[in-house]
C-alpha cells in the first residue's frame, strides 16, 4: 500500500509541475532558441564567416578558392537545477501536490528561476567557442549603449536608446526583417519608457507599441520580456545584469542570437524516505545552459535606475 501512495503521488506530483510549467515557465525562456542538450561538451553550431568573392576575368581561367572562416559555438554539460523539500504528513502532501498545491507552485518557480539565472549567465558570461570549445570569447563591448547616449546625462532607458540598439543590430547585419528582437526589461525601465512615450510621441502607432496592463510589449521593432533582473533568488546571475557603476545592464538580442540547451527538461518525483521516519520528498529537476550563438546579435543598454 505505501509503495501504491508514493506511486500515485509522483504520478500527480509530476503532471502536475508539467502542466504549472506548461502555463507559467520561464520568462526569458520564451525569448531563446532552444534545443536538446547531450553529452558533457555540446556543439551547439558550426558558424560560416563572411566569405570574399571574385571576379573570373578571362576564358577557361583556373578555378579560385576563398577561404571561408569557420568557427563553433559550444556548451558544457551544466549542474542541475534542483528543488526539493521534505513533507511529514499524509494529508499535507496530498493538497501540496494538486496543481494549485503550494509544493508544486514552489518547485516550478524555484526551477521557472533557475532557467533564467541560466539564461542570464548565457547571456554576459564568456562563451566556449573554436573548433574544440577551448577559446573563451568575451562579451563584445562594441556592442554596448553607454548610460548618457543621447546627451543630457546618465539615463534609464530612453527612445534614443532603442534606437542606438536597433543600430548595433543594423550594423552587425542582423537581418531585422526576419529576427525576432527580445529585451528584458524591469519595472524601473517599463516605467521610463512609458513616460518618454507620453512625453515624446501621442501616435502610439507609430511606434510599433502595444501594451497591456500598464506593461509595454513591443516598441521599436523590441519584444519586452518583463523580469526583474535585481530578484536576489537569481543568484550570482543578478550580479552579472550590473556593471562596475552601478548601472543596469540591460540585454538585447536577436531570438537566434541566445541558444539554451536542456540535457533534461524536466524530472520530478515524490518518494518515501526511511531514514526520515518516512517523511515524503518533493523532488524537482532541470537541467540547461545557454550561450551567445553569435556576438553580433546580442548587446547591452547601460541604465541608471535611481
Amino acid at each position: 500500500m505505501s509503495q501504491f501512495v508514493t506511486q500515485m503521488h509522483r504520478t500527480k506530483y509530476n503532471d502536475s509541475v508539467k502542466l504549472a510549467l506548461q502555463q507559467k515557465d520561464s520568462r526569458l525562456l520564451k525569448t531563446v532558441t532552444d534545443i536538446d542538450g547531450s553529452g558533457e561538451l555540446l556543439k551547439i553550431d558550426d558558424l560560416i564567416g563572411e566569405a570574399d568573392y571574385y571576379k573570373k576575368t578571362s576564358r577557361h581561367e583556373d578555378t579560385k578558392y576563398v577561404d571561408t572562416p569557420h568557427d563553433g559555438r559550444w556548451l558544457a554539460m551544466p549542474d542541475p537545477i534542483v528543488y526539493s523539500d521534505l513533507v511529514d504528513k499524509e494529508d499535507k502532501l496530498a493538497s501540496g501536490i494538486e496543481i494549485e498545491g503550494k509544493y508544486v507552485k514552489a518547485g516550478a518557480a524555484a526551477i521557472a528561476r533557475g532557467t533564467d539565472a541560466e539564461i542570464i549567465t548565457g547571456i554576459f558570461s564568456v562563451a566556449q567557442t573554436g573548433l574544440k570549445g577551448t577559446i573563451l570569447t568575451p562579451f563584445d563591448n562594441n556592442n554596448v549603449v553607454p548610460v548618457n547616449e543621447g546627451g543630457g546625462g546618465n539615463v534609464g532607458l530612453t527612445i534614443k536608446k532603442l534606437n542606438a540598439a536597433n543600430e548595433i543590430l543594423r550594423a552587425n547585419d542582423v537581418d531585422l526583417d526576419e529576427e525576432e528582437l527580445w529585451m528584458p526589461i524591469t519595472a524601473k525601465q517599463n516605467s521610463d519608457l512609458l513616460a518618454q512615450i507620453e512625453t515624446v510621441n501621442k501616435d502610439y502607432g507609430a511606434t510599433g507599441m502595444e501594451m497591456t496592463n500598464g506593461m509595454v510589449r513591443k516598441l521599436f521593432g523590441f519584444n519586452f520580456a518583463h523580469i526583474e533582473l535585481s530578484n536576489p533568488r537569481l543568484k550570482e546571475a543578478a550580479a552579472l545584469t550590473l556593471t562596475g557603476g552601478g548601472y543596469r545592464k540591460v540585454p538585447f538580442y536577436s531570438k537566434t542570437g541566445i541558444v539554451a540547451a536542456f540535457w533534461e527538461r524536466q524530472f520530478d518525483s515524490v518518494d518515501q524516505l526511511p531514514t526520515k521516519h518516512f517523511s515524503a520528498q518533493v523532488y524537482a529537476r532541470r537541467q540547461v545552459a545557454a550561450t551567445r550563438s553569435e556576438e553580433g546579435k546580442v548587446g547591452y543598454i547601460e541604465c541608471l535606475e535611481a
